[in-house]
């Protein structure tokens, strides 16, 4: 730096600081080879003059090359080469991935705006934001996070960049850094997809935008200021996911038994149980859509909807407006559900209501977030509803995480470490996914669940209306066929479905509990 300061002191030329200076339109006018060639890049235009940053603003071939290819003339800056070289490899890589992907989408691949705006209403600050390029970014990252099998889109404010990441397989990958212009555009963009305030920087939003994308998903977003910028999340809700069947969840065949025996009752409350990501409303949605027949009447209260279930009626709650999801719950009684899904337990008054349904005829099923399936009794308790309430409503209790499965292409048998094996029979073979093209060098291509089902009977209603202890309890549902997540988990180490290190990533491993 203190070189390119020296030399613009010199030849008396401006010296620059490439990272606040490009503009996005002097970028199409400079081929990235010359740019590389002579280790230059645009920085703006003004009329007929065009601006470049130079590691070497005497290289009059350079400045003749630029006067002949782009009809203007040239005013040259100072720049590092270590500035240049980096704004070259970053804001030309920003259009390289876009158009590549635009000119190789199929043609059933667009991501289509239901109910978009006009824009003719909207400012020229939103008006630039929906230009082509910006357009095409946008769209570009929505189909680019879907053919990934992205589950979540991260675009995130940074002091001199923007990253870019996704979520895939529960895991965050960045993708690549985009240019700091690039944000404000970008955000609007997505703004305007989604309906939300355009003005509004400083407080959160939480919209949906509906899209088409062939027969692909839309994402649901959200906009969060932070120190740098504003940070988009657009979480991609695949309406396939809904259509899942229990089989596909990775039950077990006992626990799979277990778990119909327990969503097949004409009354009572199911629990799904675990933390966010944890894939609860997947299994939601698969226990609803396995009962739901034409001779039942199926009610949903969520917040959000996330995935549309035909035949059933879905309410989405608005504390806004006063419709939460106990107020809701009261309303819903009213209309003759057989079956309520209650998206979550987040009160005292909500959890003793779909008690109260439950004890009156009605199936509920609901979630709630606690580490393992026995202490899900504790936190009901803990929430007000007398143990009496719990032992006589509840079916059973479903606890689960995600765990990543290992890629089938890559997959291949080792001996395991000696940490690893002390959890394992010996002369046990392990399984590991080398890394491949298909799982992007990971070892891992989608996720399957690991569960544990409490399952109620006399001993276990027994206990919890005497308040006996979570020790007990759990003592109880082992003896009642209660296989833990743990024991799952293994189980699933040993099929090779995933690996010991995907586990103890999701579950604790105690080797004194068991």
């Amino acid at each position: 730096m203190d070189i390119a300061q020296t030399l613009s002191f010199q030849l008396n030329l401006p010296y620059i600081d490439i990272d606040s200076a490009i503009d996005p339109e002097a970028l199409k006018l400079v081929p990235e080879s010359i740019s590389k060639k002579y280790l230059l890049i645009p920085l703006s235009r003004e009329g007929k003059v065009l601006n470049v940053a130079m590691s070497d603003p005497l290289n009059l071939n350079a400045i003749d090359d630029l006067r002949f290819s782009t009809s203007l003339e040239v005013r040259p800056h100072v720049a590092t080469i270590a500035d240049v070289t980096t704004a070259i490899n970053r804001y030309y890589r920003l259009n390289e991935p876009i158009e590549n992907l635009v000119q190789d989408l199929r043609k059933d691949q667009y991501v289509e705006v239901v109910h978009e705006p006009e824009f003719d209403d909207l400012s020229n600050f939103i008006q630039k934001s929906t230009t082509p390029p910006i357009i095409k970014m946008v769209d570009s990252i929505i189909i680019q996070a879907i053919d990934l099998r992205a589950s979540d889109i991260h675009i995130e404010a940074q002091e001199n960049f923007v990253r870019l990441r996704f979520r895939i397989d529960g895991i965050m990958r960045e993708v690549m850094q985009l240019p700091k212009w690039v944000s404000g555009p970008a955000v609007s963009r997505i703004k305007v997809m989604a309906k939300m305030d355009i003005a509004e920087r400083r407080n959160s939003q939480d919209r949906r935008i509906k899209v088409r994308l062939g027969r692909s998903p839309g994402p649901e977003g959200l906009s969060l200021p932070t120190q740098y910028g504003e940070t988009v999340v657009m979480r991609v809700l695949d309406p396939k996911a809904a259509a899942l069947g229990i089989d596909r969840l990775g039950f077990s065949k006992t626990d799979s038994k277990r778990l119909l025996g327990i969503i097949k009752r004409p009354q009572g409350v199911v629990i799904v149980t675990g933390p966010t990501g944890s894939g609860k409303s997947s299994s939601l949605y698969a226990m609803v859509s396995h009962i739901k027949n034409e001779k039942i009447n199926i009610i949903t209260i969520e917040d959000p909807i996330e995935y549309e279930l035909r035949d059933v009626s879905q309410v989405a709650v608005n504390d806004k407006a006063g419709l939460t999801f106990a107020h809701t719950l009261r309303s819903v009684l009213r209309q003759d559900p057989d079956v309520i899904l209650v998206g979550e337990m987040r009160d005292e008054e909500t959890a003793l209501i779909a008690h109260q349904a439950s004890m009156t005829g009605h199936l509920v099923f609901s979630t709630l977030h606690t580490n393992d399936a026995v202490s899900s009794v504790t936190r009901l308790k803990n929430m007000g509803i007398p143990g009496y309430m719990v032992a006589s409503a509840l079916n059973g209790i479903v606890a689960q995480r995600l765990v990543r499965r290992i890629c089938d292409h890559c997959k291949a048998p080792y001996a395991p470490a000696p940490d690893e094996a002390v959890y394992f029979p010996p002369k046990t073979r392990l399984f590991r996914g080398k890394g491949c093209g298909k799982c992007g060098g990971s070892g891992f291509y989608g996720r399957v669940g690991v569960f544990e089902i409490l399952v109620m009977d006399r001993n276990l209603r027994k206990l919890i209306s005497a308040d006996a202890p979570e020790e007990e309890l759990y003592d109880a549902a082992l003896e009642g066929g209660m296989v833990t997540l743990q024991k799952d988990g293994f189980q699933k180490v040993l099929e090779g479905v995933t690996t010991l290190d995907e586990l103890g990533r999701v579950v604790y491993l105690n080797e004194d509990r068991e």
